[in-house]
């Protein structure tokens, strides 16, 4: 499922109207689509070694335990900062969309 998911987001990057289209039906600018998917791109999963290391039976559950957390910790902080900027940045293009409606109206 997870090579399905990277193989879409490679097909929608490769073709401006899938780029289009994705930024559409997700209620954003067409460069915040591309940005989102190059990450998706450039964020791989643990590797295969790690995750053997990590879940040999020669590990301690609590080794394991602190493991996910830490990752799932991580991975939660990166995600919430990078959808704070992305909101932000949407909320300065409606502001300055409202700028230029509220002076062509005068």
């Amino acid at each position: 499922m997870r090579q399905d998911i990277h193989q879409k987001a490679a097909d929608t990057l490769a073709s401006e109207a899938r780029l289009d289209a994705f930024a559409v039906l997700n209620g954003m600018t067409v460069e915040m689509a591309r940005q989102l998917l190059e990450r998706l791109l450039a964020n791989p999963d643990m590797t295969d070694e790690a995750r053997d290391y990590i879940f040999s039976s020669e590990r301690s559950d609590e080794f394991r335990g602190y493991t996910a957390g830490e990752e799932a910790g991580y991975q939660r902080g990166h995600e919430a900062g990078f959808a704070k900027g992305a909101c932000l940045v949407l909320l300065m293009a409606v502001a300055g969309l409202a700028g230029i409606l509220l002076k062509a109206g005068r």
